[in-house]
Parts: structure tokens; sequence; C-alpha cells
């Protein structure tokens, strides 16, 4: 009868520490998926500051040349159409 005592404990334990284990191992693949997961959102982040970095020095460039009397009359030539009121402004039909 003792035996069968401890042969039950023995499968008792045997399984008490197979589940562990099992548990265990699952955590540590779980753990390491969401490493992954994280790593890729990192990932992604840091491209986005790199682009915005990047962004952020041409406004910075860009706020730089807001003091140049050139770039403001060349804005004004290009984007807005105007021309100084003696100046006579020929268009090229021929450019596509």
């Amino acid at each position: 009868m003792e035996k069968k005592k401890n042969a039950s404990k023995s499968r008792l334990l045997k399984l008490a520490v197979c589940l562990f284990v099992a548990y265990i191992a699952y955590s540590i693949v779980a753990q390491q998926l969401e490493i992954r997961e994280k790593n890729q959102i990192l990932d992604t982040l840091h491209r986005q500051v790199a682009e915005q970095q990047e962004a952020n020095l041409e406004v910075e460039r860009l706020l730089a040349m807001t003091d140049d009397k050139d770039y403001i009359e060349r804005l004004a030539r290009e984007r807005l159409g105007y021309a100084y009121p003696d100046e006579k402004v020929y268009i090229d039909s021929s450019k596509n």
C-alpha cells in the first residue's frame, strides 16, 4: 500500500514538473513573440523620427531663407506670378 502511495505521489510530482516546464516554455515563447513585435514597432518609430528630423531640417532651412530678399522675390515671381511694375514678363509657350 505504501508503494502505491509513493508511486501515486511520484506520478503526481512528475505531472506537476511537466506542467511547470510546459508553462515556462510557453511563457518564454510568448515573451519572445512580444519582444519581436515591440522591436518592429521600435524600428518603425526610429524611421519616423529620422524622417521627421529631415523634415525639421528642411523647415529650418526654409525659415532661415525667409530673411533672404532674393528668396522672397523668387517665390513671388514663381509661385504668385508677381513682377515689378515696369517689367515685362515673357512666358515660353513652347515648354510643356
